[in-house]
């Protein structure tokens, strides 16, 4: 009698408890794969340069843009300044001032106040396919 002895009830919940666990990998597995996470192709066909003064936003997807906003994400991430930019037509570039971004309670953005550390640019091509550039900010 080679181990020890197992009744049929344990093996039973042993079964249930292994194929509990590889349905769960697999669901995980899946949500990985699908997830619409930015590429880092996304990252070369949206521009962002920061400064001082502002923040230009290019657009070199090949086609325009609808819905798209811009946000700057301070150090802290408790506040998140935007900045809604509608449509971007192919090839457009746009200047935004650091004065028109605004936070949900109508903070106005300001260097003195806000250390920023990330600027986002969301938006949807005309195929509904959503684009996201995180571009760390630089002084």
């Amino acid at each position: 009698m080679p181990g020890f002895l197992v009744n049929s009830v344990s093996r039973r919940r042993i079964r249930f408890l292994g194929s509990l666990c590889f349905v769960g990998v697999a669901g995980l597995a899946l949500v990985n794969c699908s997830s619409s996470q930015p590429s880092s192709q996304d990252q070369a066909l949206i521009s962002v340069q920061t400064s001082q003064l502002s923040v230009v936003v290019e657009n070199k997807v090949g086609m325009p843009l609808v819905d798209v906003e811009v946000a700057i994400l301070p150090v802290g991430g408790v506040t998140q300044f935007t900045k809604f930019a509608g449509r971007m037509e192919n090839a457009e570039k746009r200047d935004f001032e650091l004065s028109s971004f605004y936070g949900r309670d109508g903070t106005q953005f300001s260097l003195r106040v806000v250390r920023p550390k990330t600027v986002r640019v969301t938006g949807k091509d005309l195929n509904n396919k959503a684009l996201q550039v995180d571009v760390p900010w630089k002084q």
